[in-house]
C-alpha cells in the first residue's frame, strides 16, 4: 500500500519507521513523569544479579546490531544511499550468524531484559516495560508476516527451524544449523573498522560536553537530539574521508562503510554512558541512548558516502546500465547492494 501511494520501496520504509520511533522516544523522554511508587527494590546479591542482567542485555543489543545484523540495511541507510547514487537497492538475503541461528528477531528478545531487569522498578518504568514489549511482540509478528511476503519461499525454510523471539529449544534445538545460507560479510576485515572505534570515543566525549552527564529534562533531551545530528555529520564526514573502499563490489563497500559508522555510533553512546556513570554513579536515561545511536548510524552513513561521493561511487554500475547488461550475469551480479542481508526492523 505504501509503495502504491508513495512509490517507496519496502526496505526504504524502514527509514521512516525507525525515524518515527526515534522522534517518539525523544518526546517521551522529554515529557516522562517519574512516580515514587516502587514495585520492587532489590539489594545485595539479587540487586547485583539484576543489574548484571540489565547491562548484559544492553551490551547484547549493541553486539547484535554490530555483529549479527547489517546496520545499513536494518535501518534503511543503505537503501537511501543507493537511491542517492542511482544504484539498485538491496535484496533480501538471510544469514544465520550467532543467535540468529535460533531466533529471527534477537534484538526484540534483548528488549525484555533491557527494560524488565531493573534493580529498582517503579510503576512508571513497569508500565513502560509492559507496553513497550507488547508493542515489541506484535511488531515482530507483523514484520515476520511482511518478510514472508517480501522474500517468499526463500524465507520459509529459515522460518520453519527458528523461533520468532524465543529459541525453539524443544522443537528445533539445532535451529538453522543445517540450512545452507550466505555468510555475513561486514566483519571480513575487522581492522578496516578501526576509524569507527576512534571516532566513536571522540563522539562520547562530545556528547558529554554538549549534553552533560545525563539527559532527563526536556532541555537535555533536546540537546541529545541536536548532539546526535551534529555527531552524524561530523562522524560521517570524517569516516567517509579517511576510510577507503576495500572491495570491488559497490554493495560490499556500502556494507563495510555502514558497519564502520555503526561502530562509531555504538562506541559513542557507550563512552558517554561510561563517563556519566563514573561521574554520577548512574548511566544517562536510555531514552537518549537510542536516538543518538540511530541518528548517527543512519545519517552518518549517508554523510560518509557524500563526504567523497566520487571515491565511494567509482565501482558503481547505475541502475539504467544494469538493464542493458542483464545478459551478462557475471558483471551484473555485482550491482546490487545485496552483499547486505535481510534484517529485522529495529531501533
Amino acid at each position: 500500500m505504501v509503495k502504491a501511494k508513495t512509490g517507496m520501496e519496502a526496505l526504504a520504509w524502514r527509514s521512516v519507521e525507525s525515524l518515527s520511533n526515534v522522534l517518539y522516544i525523544l518526546c517521551a523522554g522529554a515529557l516522562w513523569q517519574h512516580t515514587s511508587n516502587v514495585v520492587w527494590h532489590l539489594s545485595g546479591v539479587p540487586m547485583v544479579v539484576m543489574l548484571v542482567l540489565a547491562v548484559a542485555h544492553w551490551l547484547w543489543y549493541w553486539q547484535l546490531h554490530l555483529f549479527e545484523y547489517d546496520c545499513g540495511l536494518a535501518f534503511g541507510s543503505t537503501t537511501l544511499v543507493a537511491q542517492i547514487a542511482g544504484a539498485q537497492g538491496p535484496k533480501l538475503i538471510s544469514w544465520k550468524v550467532g543467535s540468529r541461528r535460533w531466533i529471527r528477531f534477537p534484538v526484540h528478545t534483548a528488549f525484555f531484559g533491557m527494560f524488565f531487569c531493573l534493580p529498582t522498578m517503579t510503576t512508571d518504568l513497569l508500565l513502560l516495560a509492559v507496553v513497550l514489549n507488547i508493542y515489541n511482540v506484535i511488531g515482530s509478528i507483523l514484520y515476520d508476516k511482511r518478510l514472508i511476503t517480501l522474500a517468499g519461499d526463500a524465507y520459509r525454510p529459515y522460518l520453519d527451524v527458528t523461533g520468532l523471539i524465543w529459541p525453539p529449544v524443544y522443537r528445533m534445538p539445532r535451529g538453522a544449523a543445517d540450512l545452507e545460507m550466505p555468510a555475513p560479510q561486514h566483519w571480513r576485515k575487522p581492522l578496516m573498522h578501526l576509524p569507527g572505534l576512534v571516532v566513536g570515543i571522540g563522539l562520547g566525549v562530545l556528547y558529554h560536553f554538549l549534553i552533560g552527564a545525563k539527559a532527563d529534562t526536556p532541555i537535555e533531551m533536546a540537546k541529545a537530539g541536536g548532539a546526535g545530528l551534529l555527531a552524524a555529520v561530523l562522524s560521517g564526514l570524517v569516516i567517509g574521508t579517511i576510510s577507503k573502499p576495500e572491495a570491488k563490489d559497490w554493495g560490499q563497500q556500502q556494507t563495510d562503510l555502514s558497519t564502520t559508522v555503526a561502530l562509531s555510533a555504538a562506541i559513542g553512546v557507550v563512552t558517554w554512558a561510561t563517563i556519566g556513570w563514573v561521574q554520577t554513579g548512574s548511566a544517562p536515561a536510555f531514552t537518549a541512548f537510542l536516538p543518538l545511536w540511530f541518528t548517527v548510524q543512519y545519517l552518518g552513513h549517508v554523510f560518509a558516502f557524500l563526504a567523497n561521493r566520487k571515491k565511494w561511487s567509482v565501482s558503481l554500475i547505475p541502475v539504467e546500465t544494469t538493464a542493458a547488461t542483464a545478459a551478462q550475469p557475471a558483471k551484473s551480479a555485482s550491482v546490487p547492494v545485496a552483499a547486505a542481508v535481510a534484517e529485522p526492523r529495529s531501533v
